[in-house]
């Protein structure tokens, strides 16, 4: 039975976006604004559309999703992880804490390592756009034609155990700092715990974030909180929307740093990359996606 849940927690745990009861929470969610807006033709063709999820765009985000989720099985990223080890290292050599009772709470740790999370992942995405170096593996997630929520696991390899390898260092550092600062007794289990921000999070907007669902909260709100309309201009193919919306679920450190773009009321973007250099990408067939970010990566020649 280990090998079971072993199996169900690499492609559906409560870590992952798809787990079921998110997606029940995407689907009832879905539904209400299904009705809100008045839509006609049938709520799951509304929700499914036939032409987005049999693309051959589609397609690749499964196969990286499987290719993504077996080496999570097999303990392939876990090697390149350890952000709870970290933090707890971190955290064993600050100074003693001199902040009262009340800092050390589980829900002030918990909101201050989403909080500080998010500010890691803000400045991890912006550098996978900007370091040329490594942007072909994050080209792999931009190739995508249509967005579905397995979208989100539309990652090249290698770029999971980077991303992996970074949040294990950064991330464990900054917990560290925090429960270091705050609760210095901190055990490696509550350092490592599910955090309910992030539950949150993952039970309203996450999933439509990778969605063909135009969801936009408004020029004020869009100020603190990525809406899934700021994460699909995100993926657009428009000048005007490159290098916007870099944060995960808050938005407050793309407007801090000039990098937030506030989505209108209703705008018409088309997905995936127009450059050259993307073209192999752009297929929708597996080998080019795996093979040719290696090749740009490592600079072999295109011949």
């Amino acid at each position: 039975m280990d090998w079971i849940r072993t199996f169900y927690d690499g492609f559906w745990g409560p870590h992952l976006t798809l787990a079921p009861g998110y997606l029940i929470f995407f689907v009832l969610l879905a539904w209400a604004v299904y009705l809100y807006r008045r839509e006609t033709g049938g709520f799951f063709k509304w929700l499914l559309p036939k032409d987005i999820w049999t693309h051959r765009s589609t397609r690749i985000d499964f196969a990286l999703f499987i290719i993504g989720r077996l080496m999570s099985i097999f303990g392939i990223i876990a090697r390149f992880g350890g952000t709870p080890a970290v933090a707890t290292y971190v955290a064993s050599i600050m100074p003693q804490s001199a902040f009262g009772a009340e800092a050390r709470s589980p829900v002030v740790l918990a909101l201050l390592f989403w909080v500080s999370s998010e500010f890691a992942y803000y400045w991890a995405h912006r550098a996978h756009h900007a370091i040329k170096t490594i942007w072909p593996l994050h080209a792999v997630h931009h190739s995508a034609a249509v967005l579905t929520p397995v979208t989100t696991y539309r990652q090249h390899p290698l770029a999971i155990l980077v991303n992996t390898a970074f949040q294990s260092v950064v991330i464990g550092a900054i917990l560290g700092v925090l429960v270091g600062a705050l609760d210095s007794t901190a055990s490696y289990a509550e350092i490592a715990g599910v955090n309910a921000f992030i539950v949150l999070s993952n039970a309203t907007v996450a999933n439509f974030h990778h969605s063909h669902i135009w969801i936009s909260f408004g020029p004020v709100f869009e100020r603190f909180f990525i809406s899934p309309a700021q994460h699909q201009v995100h993926h657009s193919t428009d000048p005007k929307h490159y290098n916007k919306n870099f944060g995960n679920t808050l938005a407050v450190w793309d407007w801090a740093f000039g990098t937030l773009y506030v989505a209108a009321s209703n705008e018409t973007i088309a997905l995936g990359l127009n450059e050259k250099a993307e073209a192999p990408l752009m297929t929708h067939r597996l080998v080019p996606v795996l093979w040719d970010p290696m090749r740009r990566l490592f600079g072999r020649s295109a011949r």
